[in-house]
């Protein structure tokens, strides 16, 4: 069960600026959060609740609470309130430590930090709304830097994957042409997610509102459309596998079926074709008996474009992540925001492994017994 909603149950956390061990924190007071569990974190920025974005971030926050439920986990909604200088977090650290209240009788602190405080208990509201069972903890984080203090929030990454959403401020430039998710998604020790949710307007955006100005609906009314059908292209690269437990999990909560797609130029030997085969294979090994999916092996000149169309016959696309620096937006999520920007009913995700090639390796070993389990108990000819 989620904790308790009111606000001033959403912990505020002002991270000194020495770095502290593992050891020495608990809970959500020191500078790594502390996992008990597997945690799927969510970072929670201002753009979020922007109505403009027409971004259906319930769709998002369902993602996050399947891919926490498959492994077991729960979901950490981590505000980043940024302050703008250390003088601010200061204040901050000194209202969190002292005695007094917040009813405006103690010391005042930011405002972004109180209104992130406020918003991250309507999300816990609508996180136990579509999943009563699973485990949902908040907390608002003071940084002076929003990437820096997303990384360090990770730390080592032990039993952890984080969530990042497009078109909420993540994906603009940050250092030397650098966003916050190609920081992310480069630096992070812990799997890292990256979800480009079709465009909703109006009552379908996530977005706590004036309630008095009655001007957009509020969070708690805001809807999605079932998912039915995920594609999963799949590829050699080392983030296929958790592409293929992401699709997993969202199959398994949505009760969807899975596409699993690998495309190839229509020349390729008869080898390469073999390997294709036992690649499809693999990735329908990860999804598991208890998820309906289906192979298809398919040729074609370019292969990026091929994925991209598919992917608009598909409620959501489940993806590993490209190995060349810089080009994830330039291979996946461009081309496919702006050929399904007139469609609201699909959403594609990535995937980056932190282990790279051990998952793989783990679900190529565990092939390789089941199978020779296979031979020992077929029966013997003479």
């Amino acid at each position: 069960m989620s904790n308790d909603t009111d606000e001033a149950t959403v912990p505020i956390t002002a991270p000194a600026s020495e770095p502290v061990s593992e050891a020495e924190s608990y809970g959500y007071d020191g500078e790594i959060i502390h996992r008990p569990e597997y945690s799927v974190v969510v970072p929670v920025v201002s753009d979020l609740f922007d109505s403009n974005t027409g971004i259906n971030a319930r769709r998002f926050l369902q993602t996050a609470i399947a891919l926490a439920a498959d492994n077991d986990g729960r979901v950490v909604l981590l505000g980043i309130a940024d302050v703008g200088d250390e003088d601010a977090v200061k204040q901050v650290r000194e209202y969190v430590s002292s005695e007094d209240t917040p009813d405006g009788s103690g010391r005042p602190i930011p405002r972004v930090v109180s209104e992130r405080q406020r918003q991250l208990a309507q999300v816990v509201n609508v996180a136990e709304d579509i999943d009563p069972d699973m485990s949902v903890n908040a907390m608002v984080r003071t940084v002076t830097d929003t990437t820096r203090g997303i990384l360090d929030a990770l730390g080592d990454g032990i039993e952890t994957a984080v969530l990042l959403l497009r078109g909420t401020g993540f994906d603009e430039g940050w250092l030397l042409g650098r966003s916050t998710i190609d920081t992310v998604v480069e630096e992070a020790e812990c799997d890292v997610f990256v979800e480009n949710v079709g465009v909703r307007q109006g009552a379908h955006a996530l977005y706590v509102p004036d309630v008095e100005g009655h001007t957009v609906a509020s969070l708690a009314e805001s809807e999605t459309e079932t998912i039915d059908s995920i594609l999963l292209p799949v590829g050699t690269g080392p983030h296929a596998a958790l592409a293929s437990e992401a699709a997993r999990a969202v199959a398994r909560a949505s009760d969807a079926a899975v596409t699993v797609l690998h495309v190839i130029p229509p020349d390729v030997s008869g080898k390469e074709r073999s390997e294709a085969n036992d690649l499809l294979r693999f990735a329908d090994d990860v999804l598991g008996p208890d998820v309906e999916s289906t192979t298809e092996l398919r040729e074609a000149p370019d292969q990026a474009n091929a994925i991209i169309e598919e992917a608009q016959d598909h409620d959501f696309t489940a993806i590993g992540s490209p190995e060349q620096k810089f080009r994830l937006r330039d291979l996946v999520f461009k081309p496919v925001q702006e050929t399904l920007a007139g469609r609201k009913d699909v959403t594609v995700l990535m995937g980056r492994d932190a282990d790279r090639t051990m998952r793989s390796l783990y679900y190529r070993y565990k092939q390789a017994l089941e199978a020779e389990e296979t031979d020992d108990d077929s029966p013997k000819t003479e």
